[in-house]
This record gives structure tokens, C-alpha cells and sequence, in this order.
């Protein structure tokens, strides 16, 4: 291997200058050995220095290598004019080659984000889609226990997670308990009434503690993944709080068999979806809430309606009424075990208040569909009218006692002698009560406070 330093190479210039020189030098050599050989000089150096001294025609041939190598070293100056140009071209070529790659490269990245950037786009596209029909889905489900269920299994089917779990906090607010998954192993664990205390271990723990979403991208490596035989197929993990204003009553809870399966994005979409989720479920407890006292109320209200009648009808003497075809008839106590071949209930609110009894001369008569809607309609029309019958009796009742109760008061109100106020209010009481004994007595003694 040379180990001496590369020497520097001659540009044109120098080259051609040297070889112009050289071959003018030949010149005026040539010339000299002619004319010794042609004067029949004897050839040696004092015959050519003096054929040189004596010979004016070689002079001008001595010029020689002075003027072709000036001549060879402007060529070899255009030589080198052009060899710079070339390399600059050169330069050049290369530097719109560099650009060009660097412009395909620069085109290729930036295609590449389109690329990413549409596929991101169409990828929440589809998730925002996938939310509305969750959120259209669930709406039209009121019963908790129907809504809970159809929530786990359409996130799953939409998002196409493994595990979708919804948890909620116990009326002691100590525990979130699981109440209703789309997996096999969390329906298990449903079933085994499931439940996490809230600020302990685990990811819903967590998250029903500190109202804030938590994230196990890879839950071998996090501590607050607390792990189920029931659910093996885990690799990451989200948890979401369900809340209602500052109120957080349990937790949205998302596995994946895919490790890093959520990110950044994944937390605001499934946080928009779970403020949906949340509206849904407290739609369904506040519809439950209300069905609860609308059936308590209906309870309460056809209670009273049957006390109401069942006072009602006894102070009323009457206990039906028969239809021979003729003429109508009072019923007696021995018609009740009268035969029929239909009967309808009379209900009103849910008391019952009476029956519509239809008996037929033919024994074998079937009655048509018509015939049976007539009936039941008769019925209930029947039961309206009694009752606006029955309020109407009760008004005029509680109209008479507020008649009768303002015509005393005016009479005695206007006395004011002790005896004749007495004396008064007991005789307008009497006439008001018939038949009744009446007395007021005044106390002697000490008046007590109650």
C-alpha cells in the first residue's frame, strides 16, 4: 500500500503547455542536425552551436517551443474552461438528482400521512357512527335490567371488544358491583355477584374513587390490574367513570385480547359514549323509580277506591238489578245464585265493584265476539258512570254538611249572650241530626294545654 500522500495532478493548462513546448523543442532540433548534415559539417556539438549562431532561418525556428506551447497551453486553458464546466454541470445533475429523491422521499412521507391521517379520519368516522347507533340503540330501552345487558353486547359487537363489563356503586357507596357483562366469564361473574371496593385494587377501584379514566396498556406491567381466572384473555385494559354531574355512580369497563389496544383517542371517544351510556342508565333508574310509584299510587288509589265503595255500598240498600225482558227488577239476596253463561267484571282503577251477568233462554246459545265486546264495552262504561254517580252522592253529602255547618255558625255567630249561644247551637245541632240526644257540658276545671 503507497503510504506517500497522493501528489497533486496537473490541470490541462500545465500538461498541454508542457507537451506544446516539448514538441516545438523538436523543431528547431531537427532543423539544426538538417543543415549540419546538408553543409557537410562534421556532427558534433561545435558544428550545431555554429550552425545555431550562423543560420538566421533557425532563430525563427528556435521560436518554435515558445509559440506552440503558448498555443498548447491556450488549448489546454479551454480544456480546463470545459472541464469545469462539465463538473459544475456535474454538480448540478446531481444536485437535481438529490432533489429529486429528496422530493420523492418528502412526496412519499407526506403521502404516507394522507395515508395515516384519512385512515385515522375514517377510522373515528366510523367510531362516532358506531356511537350514534349505540346511542339510538339504548334510548328506546327503559327496564334497567334489559338496558344494562343490550349496553355491554353492542359495544362489543360495535367496537369489537372482548370484555365490556358496566359496574355500579351499592346504596352504602362502599363497592361497585358488577352488573352486567357480554363475555362468558364476565357473566359469571355476574352471576357470583362480583364486587370491587371503591379505592382498592383494581382499575375500577381506581377509577370509581377518583373519577378520572385509567388506562393498562399492557396489564402485566400495571399494578392496579387485578386479575380474573374467569376473564384469561386480557391484555389491556380501559375503566370509565359513569357519572351524572359531579355524581359518579359506577364504571364503564373495556378489555381487549390485544395488547396497546387503547389510546389518547380511544379516551375521548369512549368518554363521549359514556356520557351517553351514563343519560341512559339514570333515564332507566328515574323510569323505573317512577313506574315504582305509579304502581304504589295505583295500589294506594284502587285501596282507597275500594274502601270508598265498600262504604258506599253500605249505606246504599240496593244490591242490583234484573232484566226478565220485560220489566227491571230488584235484585234480592237469593237472586245472586242466579245461573249465567257470561259474566263481566265491573272494574274501576282495579276494583272490582260489581259483575255484568248475561244468561241466555237456550242453554246451548254461544256467544258470538260481537256480542262479548258489547258487554265488556256496556261494562266499563258502566263502571265510569257509577263512579261519577258515587262522586257525585259524596259532593252533595259534603255539600249538605257545609250547608248545614255554615246556616249554625250564622246563628250562633251573631250572639253573644253565653245561655242563648248554647242553647242555640244545641237546638240548630238537633234539628240538623235527628233523633239524637244532645248535650254541651262546660268543664270547671283547670283548662290544660294539650
Amino acid at each position: 500500500m503507497n503510504s506517500q500522500p497522493n501528489q497533486p495532478r496537473l490541470n490541462a493548462t500545465q500538461r498541454y503547455t508542457i507537451f506544446g513546448a516539448a514538441f516545438g523543442f523538436t523543431f528547431p532540433l531537427i532543423g539544426t542536425v538538417l543543415e549540419v548534415i546538408f553543409s557537410g559539417l562534421p556532427f558534433n556539438i561545435a558544428s550545431l552551436v555554429h550552425i545555431q549562431l550562423t543560420d538566421p532561418l533557425l532563430w525563427i525556428v528556435d521560436t518554435a517551443p515558445i509559440v506552440i506551447g503558448l498555443l498548447a497551453r491556450y488549448a489546454g486553458h479551454k480544456q480546463d474552461l470545459l472541464t469545469d464546466a462539465n463538473e459544475q454541470l456535474r454538480q448540478h445533475e446531481n444536485e437535481l438528482k438529490n432533489n429529486q429523491l429528496n422530493l420523492e422521499r418528502y412526496a412519499d412521507e407526506r403521502t404516507a400521512e394522507l395515508v395515516a391521517a384519512n385512515q385515522r379520519n375514517q377510522h373515528r368516522t366510523s367510531q362516532l357512527e358506531a356511537i350514534a347507533h349505540i346511542t339510538r340503540s339504548i334510548s328506546t330501552i327503559q327496564a334497567l335490567n334489559e338496558l344494562l345487558p343490550r349496553i355491554t353486547q353492542i359495544i362489543s359487537e360495535q367496537f369489537g371488544y372482548y370484555h365490556v363489563g358496566i359496574f355500579l356503586l351499592d346504596p352504602a357507596r362502599e363497592y361497585a358491583v358488577l352488573t352486567a357483562a357480554n363475555s362468558e366469564g364476565g357473566k359469571k361473574l355476574v352471576e357470583n355477584n362480583y364486587r370491587m371496593r371503591i379505592g382498592g385494587a383494581g382499575i375500577v377501584g381506581f377509577v370509581t374513587h377518583a373519577g378520572q379514566p385509567r388506562i393498562a396498556l399492557d396489564v402485566g406491567m400495571d399494578p392496579a390490574y387485578l386479575s380474573l381466572a374467569e376473564l384469561p384473555d386480557t391484555r389491556s385494559e380501559i375503566a370509565l367513570p359513569l357519572r351524572v354531574g359531579a355524581e359518579i355512580f359506577g364504571a364503564l369497563d373495556v378489555q381487549s385480547t390485544e395488547a396497546g389496544a387503547f389510546s389518547q383517542e380511544d379516551i375521548s371517544l369512549l368518554s363521549i359514549l359514556t356520557e351517553q351510556v351514563s343519560i341512559a342508565i339514570q333515564n332507566a333508574r328515574f323510569y323505573q323509580q317512577l313506574q315504582e310509584a305509579l304502581t304504589q299510587a295505583e295500589m294506594a288509589s284502587a285501596e282507597t277506591g275500594q274502601q270508598q265503595w265498600l262504604q258506599f255500598l253500605s249505606s246504599e240498600a240496593v244490591e242490583g238489578y234484573y232484566f226478565d225482558g220485560v220489566e227491571t227488577i230488584k235484585l234480592r239476596s237469593s237472586d245472586r245464585q242466579r245461573a249465567h253463561s257470561l259474566s263481566v267484571p265491573l272494574i274501576l282503577r282495579g276494583t272490582h265493584i260489581g259483575t255484568l251477568k248475561l244468561s241466555a233462554t237456550d242453554s246451548s246459545r254461544m256467544w258470538t265476539d260481537d256480542e262479548i265486546d258489547i258487554a265488556h264495552a256496556t261494562a266499563e262504561r258502566t263502571s265510569i258512570a257509577l263512579e261519577n254517580a258515587r262522586l257525585l252522592v259524596e259532593a252533595q253529602r259534603r255539600a249538605a254538611k257545609e250547608r248545614a255547618i255554615g246556616e249554625i255558625s250564622a246563628r250562633i255567630g251573631s250572639l253573644s249572650n253565653v245561655e242563648n249561644l248554647l242553647q242555640t247551637a244545641i237546638k240548630e245541632l238537633g234539628n240538623t241530626l235527628p233523633d239524637t240526644d244532645i248535650a254541651i257540658q262546660l268543664s270547671t276545671e283547670k283548662p290544660r294545654r294539650k
